[in-house]
């Protein structure tokens, strides 16, 4: 499985295959640190996010800065990033975002949604708890 990921410090696309659990990915430009290599959520946006999440499976925070519970979440979506390379994660923030929101018809965040291959396959609204969450990534995905 290979995704495209943007460089959060130059902006370079880079190829990302799989990760191995503890291995890092580096931008091929800038040698900065990628997000969504299975160590860290990818930060997706309106502009790719369709080509970004189209392999593989995905769980998206939906979220915003001003919400609390969505702050709550957040450390808990790193944990589980960290935890799960067979699953990528990723974070969109709807109010920079309000396309991709709008097309997931975002109406409460925190908002989890699970994607297969760019489809959703589940979503779970509120600040959970981590053991809710990897129920359904086994539930969603199997693992």
């Amino acid at each position: 499985m290979t995704a495209v990921v943007r460089c959060p410090a130059c902006g370079q696309a880079n190829r990302v295959p799989a990760v191995a659990a503890g291995k890092r990915v580096v931008c091929a430009r800038c040698k900065a640190p990628l997000d969504g290599g299975g160590n860290t959520p990818a930060t997706l946006r309106d502009a790719d996010f369709a080509q970004q999440v189209g392999k593989g499976d995905w769980v998206v925070d939906f979220w915003a800065a001003w919400c609390g519970p969505c702050r709550m979440i957040g450390p808990v979506i790193e944990e589980l990033a960290g935890e799960r390379p067979s699953v990528r994660f990723g974070k969109l923030n709807v109010d920079e975002n309000p396309n991709t929101a709008a097309r997931f018809r975002v109406q409460g965040i925190p908002l989890l949604v699970f994607l297969r291959d760019g489809s959703e396959v589940g979503r779970v609204v509120g600040a959970v708890p981590k053991s809710q969450i990897e129920a359904e990534i086994g539930r969603r995905f199997g693992t």
